[in-house]
């Protein structure tokens, strides 16, 4: 395809310089030809644009697969460690509708006003793949294809992810945000495919100070209806300043 194009560019930059020499009038032949070069050439890497904007070149496309290091990891948690397995499910708890919180939210607290109240009610998987770099989509895409098919699979890596999320959304500065690390995570893994988080998130609040909350956080899988990557369901959300 690229001796092709080449090839094109060639006929094309020789045809239009020909055609000005030929069509020069009153011109001589040296500034004909100088005019018919350039011409051509300017006329040739037009045409050569319109073939790369119609059919890409695969050859970037293929060096860059070839050169991309292939992601095996599953894990998505710090240090890439798994939340523990639980051998035995537990029942799954009774959870409360989420409230909204009117207190007011001072300069010094990191948390937005009704914060709670402006988590979203659920989130798509593809909606966290988005928004993570390469190396967590590979590995959350990875673990999420691997565990899909099964029903009944210890999804605590996904759900842990899947907190994330809805606890940012109640920050006022979400890109500050910096969870612990998994030494400090508490989960539990109940029937129906319930996950409940306990761990600290550190956020920046409008006088510029880190201030770090204890966060529980409760979700459940949704039914899949189709092949898509699935969606998570907020069922409880608490954050409280971790030195009050």
């Amino acid at each position: 395809m690229e001796f092709l194009r080449f090839l094109a560019f060639v006929a094309v930059w020789g045809f239009m310089w020909r055609w000005v020499v030929k069509n020069r009038g009153s011109w001589n032949i040296f500034y004909g030809n100088i005019v018919g070069a350039a011409g051509g050439f300017i006329v040739g890497l037009v045409m050569l644009s319109i073939t790369f904007s119609l059919f890409p070149s695969s050859f970037d496309h293929e060096a860059q697969a070839q050169n991309t290091p292939v992601v095996e990891s599953t894990s998505v948690l710090p240090e890439a460690e798994a939340v523990t397995p639980v051998t035995e499910l537990k029942d799954a708890p009774v959870f409360a509708a989420i409230e909204a919180d009117d207190k007011p939210s001072p300069p010094d607290s990191a948390l937005l006003p009704n914060n709670v109240s402006r988590a979203p009610k659920s989130m798509a998987v593809q909606t966290v793949l988005d928004q993570s770099d390469y190396e967590g989509r590979m590995a959350l895409a990875a673990l999420n294809k691997k565990l899909r098919g099964d029903a009944q699979a210890d999804k605590s890596m996904i759900a842990y992810v899947m907190c994330s999320p809805f606890v940012t959304s109640t920050l006022r500065y979400p890109a500050s945000a910096r969870f612990a690390d998994s030494k400090a995570l508490v989960s539990h893994r109940y029937k129906d495919q319930v996950y409940s988080f306990s761990n600290s998130v550190t956020a920046r609040n409008m006088n510029g100070d880190d201030v770090t909350y204890r966060f529980d956080c409760s979700v459940q899988e949704l039914p899949r209806v189709n092949a898509t990557a699935g969606e998570w369901r907020l069922l409880a959300l608490k954050l409280q300043k971790a030195d009050s």
